[in-house]
């Protein structure tokens, strides 16, 4: 099974033939409870000796609850959001991925990183379900950048895409279908690490790191769980913004997905050959 694997620092979202789903990207030490409740998409997880709580109830329950920020993926939090992710996507026990990273650190040393410790069989227990898995396959994609991917119809021409996460935002610019490196980037702060929430200022801040290479009349689409409420205040700086809702399937999807789908077709295209 091809699966696309957003592993957001504040949401988990994946996309393949069932669809798209997503749950809260934190994880935390597990914890005895005297009452037993679950809590949204909480789980109980296990793998290989190590055993904690994940999803909202790693916020709630956990000392340590949280998630990971920083500029890559290649770390063991990362690595337990995709097994999550896998054990709760059908009952395939064969995988076929991809995966997202950021920009800055899209390098052939870090995606190796990444793929040798995603690809291989992996045994893990969710909420006293134990499911085993491989990974056959495993690539790595540039987040931002692949995302057009998602688009219900062909982007041609030069465009933006601003990917707005809560930890970084990557800048990727596109000619014509084909990735431009000296025009692209990843920011260094995220909706969830800045102090002010005023998305007047972190549109201004966004345009402030990229004006030096972007145009004000370039074609900028928006994507990301806060894509639909930056619009407005991004249009003071790039007037021909848009929000670039994904599709998958023929089916309209919000553009915090616009990854995952793209992630997905993108394997689609590796794995199957299929466009």
């Amino acid at each position: 099974m091809i699966v696309g694997i957003d592993a957001g620092n504040n949401e988990v979202k994946l996309a393949g033939s069932l669809g798209v789903k997503k749950f809260c990207s934190a994880i935390g030490e597990y914890q005895e409870r005297n009452l037993v409740s679950n809590h949204g998409d909480g789980m109980v997880f296990e793998y290989e000796g190590r055993k904690g709580f994940a999803g909202q109830l790693a916020l709630i329950e956990s000392d340590f609850g949280s998630s990971i920020m920083g500029d890559t993926k290649a770390h063991e939090d990362a690595k337990m959001r995709v097994l999550l992710a896998l054990h709760s996507y059908g009952d395939s026990d064969i995988f076929e991925i991809v995966v997202g990273q950021t920009i800055s650190k899209h390098t052939p040393e870090e995606k190796e990183r990444i793929k040798q410790m995603l690809v291989g069989t992996h045994t893990i227990t969710v909420n006293d379900k134990t499911r085993t898995f491989t990974i056959a396959k495993c690539q790595v994609a540039a987040e931002g950048a692949t995302a057009f991917f998602s688009s219900p119809v062909p982007l041609n021409g030069k465009i933006r895409i601003i990917d707005v996460g809560s930890g970084t935002v990557n800048c990727a610019t596109l000619l014509d279908m084909r990735y431009v490196n000296r025009d692209s980037e990843t920011l260094p702060f995220g909706y969830n690490t800045i102090r002010n929430k005023d998305l007047n200022e972190l549109a201004r801040g966004i345009f402030s790191h990229m004006s030096k290479r972007w145009k004000r009349d370039d074609e900028v689409y928006l994507v990301g769980g806060i894509a639909e409420m930056l619009l407005e205040p991004m249009k003071t700086y790039f007037p021909n913004v848009k929000v670039l809702h994904p599709s998958l399937d023929g089916k309209q999807y919000p553009p915090i997905y616009a990854n995952a789908i793209g992630f997905y077709n993108l394997g689609r295209v590796l794995y199957d050959g299929n466009n």
